[in-house]
């Protein structure tokens, strides 16, 4: 009887392992749409609650640029084309640490040349000689899905505390 038994379990998990799985669909374009829709406003709601938290006083521009200007400096107004030299450090809004002027050098941007992220691009623009800002990127505005390929690992709101030391 055990034999029979024995032999029953090794044809039925034959069979079963033969069986064809069902093919998952590929995702549509409007399924990675409204999958994107809801990564954004998911994203929007982590960085509103976290303003909050560190008594960050910003509203989301419509480009979805969250910019607290802290000092708003007296020197020339940034425009594209301009370098800017900065004194900065990037974060998360965890607090992990993976750039800063003091460790890396101070930062030099050509404001609209697409060398640098998309949030502080936009946020430069608003700023001026001797201005200090807290710029919060949402993962669309800053290295998307696959990070810099350095330290910053893909999928992350970035913080950027940053002062405008020279606009050339």
């Amino acid at each position: 009887m055990s034999k029979v038994l024995f032999i029953a379990a090794i044809v039925l998990t034959l069979v079963s392992c033969s069986q064809e799985q069902p093919r998952r669909r590929m995702p549509s374009r409007d399924d990675l749409i409204e999958y994107n829709r809801k990564l954004v406003h998911r994203d929007s709601m982590v960085i509103a609650t976290y303003c909050r938290a560190q008594s960050l006083d910003t509203v989301p521009s419509r480009q979805g640029l969250w910019l607290t200007i802290t000092s708003e400096g007296d020197g020339r107004k940034i425009e594209s084309g301009n370098v800017v030299t900065l004194a900065y450090r990037i974060s998360d809004i965890d607090g992990t640490e993976y750039y800063t002027s003091e460790r890396d050098g101070h930062k030099q941007i050509a404001v609209g040349s697409g060398q640098d992220i998309v949030a502080l691009d936009m946020a430069l623009t608003q700023l001026q000689l001797g201005a200090k800002a807290t710029i919060i990127a949402m993962p669309d505005q800053a290295y998307g899905l696959v990070g810099d390929e350095n330290r910053i690992r893909g999928r992350r709101i970035l913080r950027y505390d940053v002062e405008v030391l020279a606009v050339e």
